[in-house]
């Protein structure tokens, strides 16, 4: 009767055999999880429970969803894993489940990869945990992004840098259009000089010289009202001297002295050039009109124009070209300036963004780091899935390998682990920058077993070579000296070779002077263990450890190891 009494007090499930003496544990199922659940906003009326990866169709249970967006799902899950609700298609919203659990949640339709309320399950509890600090990261992007649009300073140079890049290429036109204009007119002359040399033109040449002064005399006309053309439009649409910020006045001086050299090169356009073109257009139109009324081809009208387009070229010529050497130095200063006022307002804008990046980039480290704690400390949980390629590998090696490896054990016949954990211990991952070095553990010539792992403090070249390998052979001087010149600053040399005979190896070491004591092999050539775990296809092969371990460069030889140990010991 005690006996019994005690069964019933533990609560225990027992059962009693046909043999009273043989008394046996009783396998019980493993209660299925249920799924009490309410979707806000909801416009779904079905749920079904599936495998959250993988082509596996089938349903773990369903259930229906009231008008108030209430549902109770039985499940039939057996196994702790991921899983999804689907309420339509591509709408659908992860969760872990494990056996026995009875899991409240709150869904919301409109974002279903939200959490609002979940009880009963660590890993669903996880899960909003790192589905908040995820969100919190969004909302610091979009909270830095939206300040940053609103930046008035921001703003203001945005502006500024889109008009002041119009106003000077505009004054970079003009300026091109000038300066033809003025190898025109020295065209003008020297058909002047070519055709009436004393003043005066032959009867013979009138139709020749009529011909060229007027191409030439259109083609000044054309460059300088259309130069003239864009002046007074860009003069009238930009204004570069209102509504500054208060900051950035060497900036805004280098403007001003700019805007002045653009105003004085005008108006020696306006001074020297200006009323020239527009006696030759009086000149053109004279022509225009004789032409219209068939009178030009008049021999007296001809040359009468013709020695009008002479004396105002001889007599106006040399005032033109007088300042025509400063109007070419301010347009290659102007154009100077100018190219560096733009360059400067885009550095100023990079300076602004490159402000509220790095405002970004300490608090959005600080949320980074606090997910990688939590994954850390949930890293055993098949939860921590569905969250660690938000870093990826390549820049989070260690954190991929400890979580993954944590994973592995627990749970090492799950499909996702065990892809995860097969990339992890490749020899490409496994040896890749960044990771920590696997350990070896060989024998010595001596036959005593040396491990890579009891050289942790210090900066430890992997060195795979063989004493038949002239390019190893080759290399072994400069690794001595760097051995005999850093050993004592703590970096020392782990030789894996690849030979087949003992003999050959000792000698080769001894003839190299490595004197070193960390040498090991297993004397199995290209079959060697140490190089199958590395990835070791070829030698000499090297890998450079930090003082925990962790490969921080690759197969560096020669100038390339001295340079960086150079850097680790800080000379």
């Amino acid at each position: 009767m005690m006996a019994v009494a005690c069964l019933l007090m533990t609560g225990m499930s027992y059962s009693v055999m046909a043999n009273p003496a043989a008394l046996t544990v009783a396998k019980v199922a493993p209660k299925s999880p249920v799924i009490k659940g309410k979707v806000m906003n909801n416009t779904f009326s079905k749920v079904t429970l599936k495998l959250a990866y993988g082509n596996n169709p089938a349903s773990f249970g369903e259930a229906e969803i009231d008008k108030e967006g209430n549902f109770t799902l039985q499940s039939t899950v057996t196994s702790n894993d991921i899983y999804m609700l689907t309420f339509a298609e591509k709408q659908n919203f992860l969760l872990v489940l494990s056996p026995g659990e009875t899991v409240e949640l709150v869904i919301n339709a409109d974002n279903l990869r939200e959490i609002p309320s979940v009880s009963g399950s660590k890993s669903m509890s996880f899960a909003k945990d790192v589905t908040e600090l995820l969100t919190s990261s969004q909302l610091l992007l979009d909270s830095v992004n939206h300040a940053l649009q609103t930046d008035k300073n921001q703003l203001y140079f945005h502006g500024f840098s889109q008009n002041f890049s119009r106003f000077y290429q505009t004054n970079v036109d003009v300026y091109k259009r000038v300066g033809e204009a003025v190898q025109q007119i020295d065209s003008l002359k020297r058909v002047c000089d070519q055709y009436a040399p004393n003043g005066k033109i032959a009867p013979k040449t009138l139709n020749d010289f009529s011909y060229y002064a007027n191409k030439f005399m259109r083609a000044i006309t054309e460059d300088f009202s259309a130069s003239d053309m864009f002046t007074q439009g860009a003069y009238a649409m930009y204004d570069f001297k209102s509504d500054r910020p208060a900051s950035n006045t060497e900036f805004f001086r280098d403007v001003d002295q700019y805007l002045s050299k653009v105003q004085s090169t005008r108006q020696i356009m306006d001074n020297n050039y200006k009323p020239f073109v527009e006696r030759l257009s009086r000149l053109i139109a004279k022509r225009d009109s004789l032409v219209f009324h068939d009178a030009f081809d008049k021999k007296s009208n001809k040359q009468a124009w013709c020695a009008e387009v002479v004396a105002l070229v001889n007599s106006q010529y040399a005032k033109v070209q007088k300042d025509k050497q400063t109007f070419e130095q301010r347009v290659n200063e102007s154009n100077q300036e100018g190219r560096a006022i733009y360059t400067q307002s885009q550095n100023i804008i990079s300076g602004i963004v490159q402000q509220y990046q790095a405002m970004y980039n300490r608090e959005s480290d600080k949320n980074s780091q606090k997910l990688k704690n939590l994954l850390l400390d949930n890293k055993d949980d098949i939860a921590v899935l569905m969250f660690l390629d938000n870093f990826p590998r390549e820049k989070n090696a260690a954190l991929h390998n400890e979580v993954v490896m944590a994973l592995h054990e627990k749970y090492p016949d799950h499909q996702l682990v065990k892809e995860k954990y097969a990339i992890e211990t490749s020899p490409a991952t496994a040896t890749s920058i960044g990771a920590i070095a696997p350990d070896l553990a060989f024998p010595d010539p001596d036959g005593n077993i040396r491990k890579l792992s009891d050289l942790r403090g210090k900066v430890v070249l992997l060195d795979f070579w063989a004493s038949w390998c002239r390019p190893c052979r080759g290399e072994n001087p400069h690794v001595v000296a760097m051995y005999q010149k850093y050993h004592d600053k703590g970096f020392e040399v782990f030789s894996v070779s690849l030979d087949r005979d003992k003999e050959s190896w000792k000698r080769a070491i001894a003839a190299d002077g490595l004197v070193w004591p960390n040498h090991v092999s297993d004397l199995k050539y290209w079959s060697s263990e140490a190089a199958r775990t590395y990835g070791v296809s070829s030698i000499p092969s090297t890998f450079l450890l930090d003082q925990n371990g962790r490969i921080i460069a690759k197969n560096l030889r020669g100038e390339a190891l001295s340079n960086a140990l150079k850097q680790l010991f800080g000379e």
